[in-house]
């Protein structure tokens, strides 16, 4: 298994370089040993820093646009349009483990960044020099990181190896871990972290990780879960912390101003706002686009949702109408007079209250549940729920809320199938080629390979 394990601490350094935004301190130079890395504040913050430059350093890679573009076209929110084999197995459920993008962009790029964190993990708990809030700011956002990279990595791949140290040999061979452990190991890193940070953000424009950062994590892990009290729990803690709230203005709930944003990730590619507005939004006028968004979701917005005509965007070409995601509005601009106006959006407010409204109406909530649905559905312009509704209609309206809501973001629609157990129900009709072991992903044949004690998941060679 390739686990990019040559100069890691020389690399947590390197890739800092032009991220003065994001870090606010000079990055260290010559420094090539663990030890030297973290003995200083200022090397630390640069090593921790890196995880999240790293992440956002190559177009469509895991963090960076990768989850929502290939698992909104395995579930029924993208179409691919161009012709291109290899993301087109993405979008007709026939993925080989041979497929050069499931190892390089999503397999391989995670296992990179767990890496880091765990070298950072490592060298932040033996470090003797840090100032305490130094070493527990950036010792929480190293396990937050851990777990956000696992908990997407598990939906996608079900049980896989478990990598928490930098022991590059006993790495190597690991078998895969039962999904279940890995599941726990996440909520065991987000309480870490949430017992270490604090709710300040260690820099501007929340791009780095506070408590309320992983308080909403935990209530996306929470729900995965059914935990619905702990939901409960952990989505009311962000609401009603003060800290956010939901943009008036659809137009503005993107803009790395926004008050929405609970946590996002900063462009740091020169020219480039966002991977996700650079791949959707046409490239020319009449030019079709890349991916554009299928007659089911369309076909689930309400009659006057303030959603469709400021989310989504809209190009003839060739004759054909075709309707692309437009939540982010900027392409790339390498011109002199580019300002970075976007950053990615990773958790915002209005994710948790639908989040709460689930667990509210499981819980036999139901007034609380409608309160917080009605509170997204009037930002969007759309009547409130009926107050008489009963819970069973109310979860399909939450859930109905959540495809309108959060279509095309971080691979939530995909998710949701999976974890409502509607997936085959509902994609055996819209997919050819449907099978009900697409639900994951397979273990890229070259990992299994280079570590024959991979096992590949049913339904794959």
């Amino acid at each position: 298994m390739n686990y990019r394990i040559n100069c890691i601490f020389c690399f947590l350094l390197i890739v800092v370089t032009g991220c003065k935004k994001l870090i606010d301190v000079p990055g260290p130079e010559n420094l090539t040993e663990s030890t030297d890395v973290f003995k200083s504040d200022a090397s630390a913050v640069s090593a921790v820093t890196g995880i999240y430059s790293k992440a956002m350093s190559s177009a469509v890679s895991f963090l960076n646009g990768g989850i929502t573009i290939y698992t909104g076209l395995s579930a029924d929110e993208l179409i691919q349009n161009e012709t291109n084999s290899t993301v087109q197995e993405f979008f007709i459920n026939s993925l080989q483990p041979s497929n050069s993008l499931l190892r390089k962009d999503l397999w391989v790029r995670a296992y990179d960044l767990i890496y880091q964190t765990n070298a950072c993990i490592e060298g932040l708990k033996s470090s003797k020099s840090l100032t305490e809030a130094t070493r527990n700011q950036l010792l929480g956002e190293s396990y937050f990181l851990r777990a956000f990279l696992y908990f997407y990595m598990v939906n996608l791949f079900g049980d896989l190896p478990l990598i928490i140290t930098t022991d590059y040999t006993t790495n190597a061979t690991l078998p895969r871990t039962n999904a279940t452990i890995v599941r726990s190991r996440i909520k065991a890193d987000l309480i870490n972290a949430l017992n270490l940070l604090i709710p300040s953000y260690p820099s501007p424009d929340r791009a780095r990780a506070n408590k309320w950062t992983v308080s909403a994590m935990l209530a996306k892990v929470y729900l995965y879960d059914d935990n619905w009290q702990e939901v409960e729990s952990a989505a009311s803690a962000v609401i009603n912390s003060g800290s956010y709230s939901l943009e008036k203005d659809l137009t503005h709930v993107f803009l790395y101003t926004s008050n929405e944003s609970i946590f996002q990730m900063m462009p740091v590619a020169q020219g480039y706002n966002t991977t996700e507005g650079n791949q959707f939004i046409p490239s020319r006028t009449f030019a079709v686009p890349a991916y554009s968004l299928s007659n089911y979701l369309l076909g689930v917005f309400e009659p006057g949702d303030k959603r469709v005509i400021n989310w989504i965007g809209s190009q003839s070409a060739g004759g054909v109408l075709y309707s692309f995601p437009y939540k982010y509005k900027l392409k790339a601009d390498f011109s002199a007079s580019f300002v970075l106006r976007e950053y990615y959006v990773v958790l915002r407010l209005a994710e948790q209250y639908l989040i709460r409204a689930e667990a509210r109406a499981n819980l036999g909530n139901l007034p609380g549940a409608i309160q917080d649905l009605d509170t997204v559905r009037y930002r969007a312009g759309l009547s409130l729920i009926d107050s008489s509704i009963n819970k069973t209609d109310l979860l399909v309206a939450i859930q109905k809320e959540r495809q309108t809501e959060l279509f095309t973001e971080w691979g939530n629609r995909w998710f949701d199938l999976k974890r409502t157990k509607q997936a085959d129900l509902v994609l055996k009709n819209r997919k050819l080629g449907w099978n009900a072991t697409d639900t994951l992903y397979p273990i890229p044949g070259a990992e299994r390979l280079l570590n024959p004690n991979l096992t590949q998941n049913d339904g794959y060679n």
